[in-house]
């Protein structure tokens, strides 16, 4: 029983940790989040929520609003590697936020991309029409997957309110339960030594007490002798 009640207390423990750290993570990738180029992300990987249904579809790499879409930080190397197929996130100055759309032209020699949507959100059909062209330096991210359903609860995460609710918050309340176990294992630490203190005076004050009684019989016999000695 005692062991597996420490298997538990380790493994709330762990938990507890795994909990902090994610938490302190997704802040600090918020905290990112400053500039036109900047994705939220956690060791190269970003996530984003999906504004538009202009990747709407039937193929696999097909998402659509409200999902959360995870991409890969690019850097020089990687975007000489981009091919067309691929979808990319850059920062668009045109609606000024991260658009991510399909590569359907690529020209290294002149330096440029081009995207285009997969899904014509007006018509509700595939006709769509090529992006302006931008710079290889400025696809900032390609894609690597998505979560249903997920960008709308994304969006409010990183709202001031949202993040206070999700992450300010929790990390609080952790910090003050595991300040309060704290607390009561330090006031549990002292109780145990003053107690084991108290029973240490005891036990020297019950070996004075017989030192002292062992004296006394001494003393008695002693005194006991000389009167029968002096008969």
């Amino acid at each position: 029983m005692n062991k597996l009640k420490k298997v538990l207390k380790i493994m709330m423990n762990v938990s507890f940790y795994m909990i902090i750290i994610s938490l302190i993570l997704f802040a600090v990738a918020n905290m990112k989040i400053k500039k036109e180029n900047n994705i939220a992300n956690i060791f190269g990987v970003g996530f984003l929520s999906v504004q538009s249904n202009s990747m709407f579809g039937e193929l696999d790499d097909s998402f659509e609003k409200g999902d959360m879409i995870f991409v890969k930080l690019l850097d020089e190397s990687k975007r000489e590697n981009l091919v067309v197929g691929d979808i990319i996130t850059y920062y668009d100055m045109s609606i000024r936020a991260f658009n991510t759309h399909r590569i359907v032209e690529i020209n290294l020699e002149e330096d440029y991309i081009v995207t285009q949507a997969d899904y014509n959100q007006v018509s509700q059909s595939q006709n769509t029409a090529p992006d302006q062209p931008i710079k290889l330096d400025q696809a900032i991210a390609i894609y690597d997957g998505h979560v249903a359903n997920l960008g709308s609860t994304l969006d409010y995460v990183q709202s001031p309110s949202g993040f206070a609710v999700v992450v300010i918050l929790p990390v609080v309340i952790i910090l003050f339960y595991e300040g309060f176990n704290l607390f009561r294992n330090i006031m549990a630490l002292n109780k145990e030594k003053l107690e084991s203190k108290y029973k240490d005076d005891l036990k020297r004050t019950h070996e004075l007490l017989e030192i002292e009684k062992q004296k006394m019989r001494e003393a008695l016999i002693n005194e006991l002798k000389q009167k029968e000695e002096s008969i």
